[in-house]
């Protein structure tokens, strides 16, 4: 007997999907100085004032488990939808959107927080915490009323002498407000503020 073939999740990249594309800075009139661009950009390397991580959508190659494709991971956070299988988060009962995580969440107030791990609907929650190791450490279950974007996570840079770009923090969170340092960024995840948030057990959305 053989073991069921381990799901890849959506928001996992592929080796095919990686992308090398050179970095630079250039004048920027609406930035008032120099701004964190691609040699070859186009108006939609940018989302939130903030360049974004380019990656493909293909799915070919071999899985990059512990690489997140930038795109789902966003396209999971602007429409509520399951890290693990694509689909809708939401419960369409009470219209809330369920979120498994690794620990405790950031909290900003008693009933908010953000995190840059997407929902997950309740019919893959078994199964992320069957195959995911730090799930299975100890994870905490979330319902929330609302959802909007925050931060980034990502790398900041500094201009270098000729238009180059050198990195100065790795894998930093970014607020949207922090105007000055979206343009030296290269956003690889969205952030989320969850509003109107609950914990709840874990059986409860399995």
């Amino acid at each position: 007997m053989t073991a069921p073939a381990l799901r890849v999740p959506y928001i996992t990249a592929w080796s095919g999907e990686l992308i090398t594309a050179p970095l630079m800075f250039a004048h920027h009139a609406e930035a008032g100085g120099p701004r964190l661009t691609y040699a070859d950009p186009t108006p939609c390397d940018w989302q939130y004032g903030v360049l974004r991580a380019r990656l493909g959508l293909q799915r070919g190659g071999r899985p990059e488990w512990k690489l997140v494709n930038t795109l789902r991971q966003w396209r999971c956070m602007e429409h509520w939808l399951c890290q693990v299988c694509g689909t809708s988060a939401v419960d369409p009962v009470t219209g809330r959107v369920s979120w498994l995580l690794d620990d405790d969440i950031d909290s900003t107030a008693p009933d908010q927080g953000y995190t840059n791990a997407p929902p997950t609907c309740r019919a893959c929650i078994p199964e992320a915490l069957a195959y995911c190791p730090r799930l299975r450490r100890g994870a905490a279950a979330y319902t929330a009323a609302d959802v909007e974007p925050f931060a980034v996570l990502g790398h900041v840079f500094r201009p270098t002498r000729g238009g180059g770009a050198e990195v100065v923090d790795r894998n930093v969170k970014v607020q949207l407000e922090e105007f000055d340092r979206l343009t030296r960024t290269l956003a690889h995840q969205l952030v989320v503020l969850l509003s109107g948030l609950e914990r709840v057990p874990i059986g409860a959305l399995t």
